[in-house]
């Protein structure tokens, strides 16, 4: 019969960790070609001119209520009443 090991035992060892690799990633990166562009182009103050921004929570909405419910296919003669 096999005796139970430590899971300790079973892991194999490795020589590096995630810290580790996104370090070497972010290093990596700045010396690529997209990092490269990135330090040249100003994306952030691009997508400003050109109107882009985050989402918000508390936009106006696209749709009035009825149309949300006929576009969703949850339309009930019953609940609304226009």
């Amino acid at each position: 019969m096999v005796k139970i090991q430590k899971i300790s035992e079973i892991e194999p060892c490795l020589d590096f960790t995630e810290f580790d690799m996104l370090k070497k990633y972010r290093q990596s990166f700045a010396t690529s070609e997209l990092g490269r562009l990135q330090a040249l182009f100003p994306f952030s103050e691009l997508g400003q001119q050109m109107y882009l921004h985050e989402a918000s929570l508390d936009r106006e909405s696209y749709f009035s209520l009825e149309g949300k419910n006929c576009f969703s296919g949850t339309r009930s003669d019953k609940l609304n009443v226009y």
